[in-house]
């Protein structure tokens, strides 16, 4: 059985693009212009976990992230992100889980990996240990993948999510998405 999230994302063949500053979003995806509050002053932490949060769990927002992401290669930590989410959705059987979860850690975890996550050693080793140390018949646990998933869920929201309110297509995003559409860093205001 294939697992459905490895068929959302395409993969740009070959070479990637060059990492480009400015996205866009297209045409005719923005549904119209409803007023959203401009922000000048610099979000408390709960603002802008919620603005990230908002962001990333919108399917225009996930795919408007993803391609920002593959324009700074690294596009496998919202890929390996979905995924997780798919996992913890999905009606699988014992066996279809224990092949979901592998198929994962082929493709994020194990050491030769073409998408590796960014993750701690700690948490990379103890997933090692549960999938390649896992008997035939011990089924994986069902949170076998959330504490990479909080590391690079964190990691994205901190860094990348930082760089991307910087953009274009983040400005027509937050307007879509009723989202802030400017933060104040270190006295600039974004996005430019």
């Amino acid at each position: 059985m294939s697992f459905p999230v490895f068929h959302s994302f395409s993969r740009i063949a070959g070479e990637r693009r060059r990492r480009s500053a400015e996205l866009t979003i297209p045409s005719g995806s923005s549904q119209g212009s409803s007023p959203s509050p401009t922000c000048h002053h610099r979000l408390s932490p709960n603002e802008w976990t919620f603005a990230f949060d908002s962001m990333i769990r919108s399917e225009d927002g996930r795919l408007a992230f993803t391609d920002f992401l593959k324009s700074e290669y690294s596009d496998e930590n919202i890929m390996f992100w979905w995924a997780v989410q798919q996992l913890r959705s999905s009606n699988a059987n014992e066996d279809e889980f224990a092949c979901q979860v592998r198929q994962m850690y082929d493709l994020y975890i194990a050491a030769d990996s073409p998408h590796a996550i960014n993750i701690d050693h700690d948490t990379r080793t103890e997933i090692i240990d549960r999938v390649e140390g896992a008997a035939s018949a011990e089924p994986f646990p069902e949170d076998i993948y959330d504490r990479a998933q909080t590391h690079v869920y964190r990691l994205m929201e901190k860094d990348c999510f930082s760089r991307f309110v910087h953009t274009a297509t983040y400005k027509e995003l937050a307007k879509k998405l009723h989202l802030p559409q400017s933060f104040r860093f270190n006295g600039r205001t974004s996005p430019l």
